[in-house]
């Protein structure tokens, strides 16, 4: 690859051009990329450069490996917005505080339409549907209803949540899923009835809202979850833009 902008790594001019072509369709969602040496030498480039560009894509979200199958393009919706996932434990944990959970309940349902499309699964699919009340330092900072969707046959119990504290953490040692990503909104909303009593909150009083989509590092939509927060809690998130203006 042979450029005059001589102030631009080659890896950096790869990767656009990388983008350029996921953008334009020509390299389509969950489609393999072309091998390292393939790269290579369409672009006149060492193995080393194509390594670089492939690591930054992966960084911004725009790629995904897959162990023993490869490198894949990341759906058009993960491109246009990712961000660095902590589960609330590790964010707890991070700022200070001791993280905490009351259980309320855990069950089987099935998904309707607007969770199973945004699950990209099919309506009436079973998910595991559980609701929290989270904690820091034995104080109720918000409730999380949590629906998520495990491989067929996979089991959860609610005292494995109890033990381990952290569902991200199940999720990579008993499941292997690894929690990376999410696609969020963020507003707000008056607490009801049932915020009153859960998060020791007035009628009315103003909660932050989050609406999340995990995703897992093969860009798989894993749970959605609807969390309501106290307004002493401060949302933290960190966004990584992909190639969009």
């Amino acid at each position: 690859m042979r450029s005059t902008k001589t102030n631009v790594p080659l890896y950096q001019q790869l990767a656009e051009t990388l983008k350029q072509l996921m953008a334009s369709g020509n390299i389509g969602a969950k489609e393999p990329m072309p091998a390292e040496r393939e790269l290579a030498i369409t672009y006149q480039v060492s193995r080393d450069t194509v390594r670089k560009a492939i690591r930054l894509l992966e960084e911004q979200g725009l790629l995904y490996s897959d162990h023993g199958r490869g490198t894949f393009a990341a759906p058009e919706s993960v491109r246009q917005m990712s961000r660095f996932l902590d589960s609330f434990t590790d964010d707890t944990i991070k700022r200070g505080g001791v993280p905490g959970q009351t259980i309320l309940s855990m069950e089987t349902v099935v998904a309707n339409m607007a969770i199973a499309s945004l699950l990209h699964m099919q309506p009436d699919e079973p998910l595991l549907r559980i609701k929290r009340v989270r904690l820091m330092n034995n104080k109720p900072i918000g409730l999380q209803e949590s629906f998520l969707r495990l491989p067929e046959g996979a089991q959860l119990t609610q005292k494995e949540l109890e033990q381990v504290g952290s569902l991200y953490r199940i999720l990579i040692d008993k499941f292997g899923i690894k929690p990376s990503e999410s696609l969020e909104s963020v507003g707000a909303v008056a607490a009801q009835a049932e915020d009153v009593a859960l998060l020791g909150v007035t009628l009315g009083a103003p909660l932050l809202l989050c609406e999340r989509v995990m995703l897992s590092d093969r860009r798989e939509p894993v749970e959605y979850c609807e969390m309501k927060y106290v307004p002493p809690y401060r949302y933290k998130t960190r966004i990584s833009k992909g190639s969009a203006g």
